[in-house]
């Protein structure tokens, strides 16, 4: 369903929204929307691997220092 929206822009970027490919400014818009809802999405689930890779990190590194501690206390 769509709904019908009025908006005021400056010139310079109904000049641009005009250089796009398209048969409506409606058309247009929508797809130029669309796209940056699928950037910003495509952004959200990147910081959410860049924090699930840090805990990746941090365990690891975890898993180092008790692996050196345990070698440190059996070697003495």
């Amino acid at each position: 369903m769509k709904g019908k929206l009025s908006a005021t822009i400056e010139e310079p970027l109904i000049k641009f929204l005009d250089s796009i490919p398209g048969k409506t400014r409606s058309e247009k818009l929508e797809r130029i929307l669309e796209t940056f809802r699928r950037l910003e999405e495509d952004k959200r689930l990147r910081r959410q691997l860049g924090q699930h890779r840090e805990e990746e990190d941090e365990c690891l590194e975890r898993e180092a220092w008790e692996r050196t501690f345990e070698e440190s206390m059996w070697s003495e």
